[in-house]
């Protein structure tokens, strides 16, 4: 029954949004007097969005895309979109950049949606109603984190009045990363620290996002910002919730790990998580494979790359993949797609240690990633040497994960002098940014690209 809720509710919202920044939602009526009326369908509505993100494959789309942009992988796709995007030669009018904004903004959408059918409903429960709105802000943060680090200024949809979405302008960057912690900031103190199902009792599935979510986002906003101090604070505060690392690294994407803040639930047939079922190789890949330089980065003792790195040799030829998700597909459930885990808090707050001189603090979160992976203890670096080596560490732990490598090489200044080794003359500044689709532009002339394009 829950299923076919969530899956009603979720029509009802999706086809309400199909052009995006510009849709009228004529089913709004029906939405707000019918699905916020109570707490089960008004819960529905919510977790549609997260069965769309996963049913979209949107984590697939983040790891590889961005993958490719940045030096993950190699591109094995005939596909002009992918070879573009591997060879950062991006037009507007490319599929792909299409997806990513159109998915974004229509999870921004769905959770504006949201927020209006609580605020308007005068029969929710307090304790759905506040947790409600404490989610939807927490997806439409998410959205503007991943879409301003993509396209830099974007405009910012707040509601779901299409004649005022059409004509709205792009936002700067700098409002729209205030926007996204004054969203975070309000989502805090409404999220519950546990976890809840869909008949809002205590669970222990971790497909909702809680309060720890929504703080580990924060601290990636407040990194962004430079705002060492706030970053630390936010990712100490999800250090000292009720997770942990784990010693066996293959039980680390399993569905509910001790390392997972939030994943998304299973729900495309047969397959466990879309990243599994489309990276995992058995064959000459006709997509991507791992980078074999970034494979050589990893030393012989590593063990994350005996669990999570993986080859196949066709014809003579290795090819190496991601194994982090270990089944491709099956109907029995063992794993979900990963949004957030543990080690990104103690990378988060080294760096964050790190800026404001707390070396050994810095040193002490480094190490705790690094033993875990079978690594030494490093001591004594200079500031300078000390932010590499969390650079390096991020990059080995977080791969193939939420397009880590792309927006952090962006966030730390570091993309023009490494991709322009890795990319050649295929490289340009400007390629850091993604292009505004020309579809949204054509729509919408209030909109302006972005430069390079």
């Amino acid at each position: 029954m829950k299923k076919i809720l969530i899956s009603i509710v979720s029509l009802v919202l999706l086809s309400s949004c199909k052009k995006f920044l510009t849709a009228e939602m004529p089913g709004n009526q029906l939405v707000s007097a019918t699905v916020f009326t109570n707490d089960q369908t008004a819960i529905a509505a919510q977790l549609a969005i997260y069965a769309r993100m996963e049913g979209d494959g949107l984590a697939y789309q983040q790891i590889l895309n961005m993958g490719l942009s940045a030096d993950e992988y190699t591109n094995y796709s005939t596909a002009y979109f992918n070879i573009d995007i591997v060879n950062n030669n991006v037009s507007a009018d490319n599929g792909i950049v299409l997806t990513l904004w159109t998915n974004y903004y229509k999870y921004i959408y769905q959770a504006n949606a949201v927020l209006e059918g609580v605020a308007k409903s005068e029969t929710l429960s307090d304790t759905v109603r506040s947790g409600l709105e404490g989610e939807a802000r927490f997806v439409r943060a998410y959205c503007y984190y991943y879409l301003c680090t993509l396209f830099g200024d974007v405009p910012l949809v707040t509601g779901t009045d299409y004649r005022v979405n059409e004509q709205l302008a792009r936002s700067s960057l700098v409002d729209i990363l205030n926007f996204i912690k004054e969203d975070l900031e309000t989502a805090i103190p409404l999220l519950p620290v546990s976890y809840f199902s869909a008949g809002n009792t205590v669970t222990t599935e971790k497909v909702r996002p809680n309060r720890y979510a929504a703080q580990t986002l924060l601290s990636r906003a407040y990194l962004i910002s430079k705002q060492w101090d706030k970053a630390e604070a936010a990712a100490s505060s999800v250090i000292a919730g009720n997770f942990q690392l784990l010693t066996n690294l293959d039980a680390v994407f399993l569905k509910n790990s001790a390392e997972a803040i939030w994943q998304y639930q299973s729900v495309v047939p047969g397959y466990n998580t879309y990243p599994g079922a489309q990276l995992i190789l058995t064959t000459t890949p006709n997509l991507a494979a791992l980078d074999t330089q970034f494979v050589k980065q990893f030393t012989s003792i590593d063990k994350r790359k005996a669990s999570w790195i993986k080859s196949i040799t066709v014809a003579g030829r290795t090819y190496y993949y991601s194994n982090k998700y270990k089944v491709k597909q099956s109907t029995s459930i063992s794993e979900y797609s990963m949004v957030f885990r543990l080690p990104e808090l103690y990378l988060i707050r080294a760096e964050a240690r790190q800026m404001q001189g707390n070396l050994p603090g810095a040193e002490q979160d480094l190490n705790t990633v690094r033993l875990r992976a079978g690594l030494s203890a490093l001591s004594g670096l200079t500031p300078e040497a000390l932010f590499d080596s969390i650079q390096k560490e991020r990059r080995l732990e977080l791969f193939s994960e939420s397009g880590d490598r792309w927006l952090n090489l962006k966030r730390t200044g570091q993309v023009d002098n490494i991709l322009s080794q890795v990319k050649g003359s295929n490289w340009s500044s400007t390629d850091a940014l993604y292009p505004i689709p020309l579809a949204e532009i054509t729509r919408n002339n209030r909109l302006t690209q972005n430069a390079g394009y």
